[in-house]
């Protein structure tokens, strides 16, 4: 395939596809909100897309997409691959394509989450937060530190306010949540870390509730360059980590009632397991 020419690139940097989701659904209305903050930004040209997958242990959709590539179905799209082991293309039945990338969600034993965005490995669950982003650091993958409600209170706030102000273990970047409410500011912590190059890469974070494929593609960044048809994760990867400065967010935190909502659904949903 060629190569396409400096585009605009849309990155949702936190989705779980869960087991109930329809996949058509959630290819298209993803594509839909990525054009949607495009327009909201007067920005009316081609876009590449991205769906940075976030797989707690135990769990992979992606595998599950890879067994579609290049496999004849009677769903309204196709999966293709690329060089890469960790993204697979997808191209609605309406031609438009987005990468599908892997990546694990990896809870610490601070039970802090790291969101290793591009990876391609299993990773235990419970292992310190120090020696975990050590581990992932000769990757490839993109190291996310996301923000969770409640998560970052306390005594886990301050640990990760201190990983902060210590950092010098090469690129590491902060997550905004789409689960975020409107009521509860950005944490401070945000700004300290950009003074420090640790930048914003926000995602939506759908949660394992009927209907909630809608929310892919309603929150994460855009940036502008070159993605290589065979090797898209690395580019993507590689525009990041070289300019992260030029990342901006798009999208809306949430209202109060589905807030509201759905941390109660969870509580319930945690209790069952």
């Amino acid at each position: 395939m060629m190569d396409t020419p400096a585009a605009h690139i849309m990155v949702d940097a936190h989705v779980h596809i869960h087991e109930h989701f329809e996949l058509n659904r959630l290819f298209l209305i993803s594509l839909q909100n990525f054009r949607k903050a495009l327009n909201r930004n007067q920005i009316y040209e081609p876009f590449e897309s991205f769906l940075l997958l976030t797989e707690s242990a135990g769990t992979s959709q992606f595998e599950r997409l890879a067994e579609m590539i290049d496999v004849d179905s009677s769903d309204d799209f196709s999966a293709s691959a690329t060089s890469e082991r960790v993204t697979i293309r997808i191209t609605t039945g309406g031609g438009q394509q987005l990468y599908i990338v892997k990546g694990r969600q990896i809870v610490t034993a601070e039970n802090l989450e790291i969101l290793a965005l591009g990876y391609d490995e299993d990773y235990s669950d419970g292992r310190p937060l120090h020696y975990t982003l050590k581990d992932l650091e000769e990757s490839g993958c993109l190291r996310v530190l996301p923000w969770g409600a409640g998560k970052w209170l306390g005594k886990r706030g301050k640990i990760i306010e201190s990983l902060v102000s210590s950092w010098d273990g090469g690129s590491l970047f902060l997550g905004d949540n789409g689960n975020r409410p409107k009521f509860w500011p950005l944490p401070a912590v945000f700004a300290q870390a950009a003074s420090k190059g640790i930048y914003n890469l926000p995602g939506s974070d759908p949660l394992p509730f009927s209907g909630l494929e809608k929310k892919a593609g309603s929150f994460g960044f855009m940036l502008r360059g070159q993605i290589k048809s065979e090797t898209p994760f690395q580019s993507l990867a590689s525009l990041v980590v070289g300019r992260p400065h030029s990342v901006t967010q798009f999208g809306n935190a949430e209202c109060l009632r589905p807030f509201i909502q759905n941390q109660i659904s969870m509580q319930i949903v945690k209790r069952g397991r």
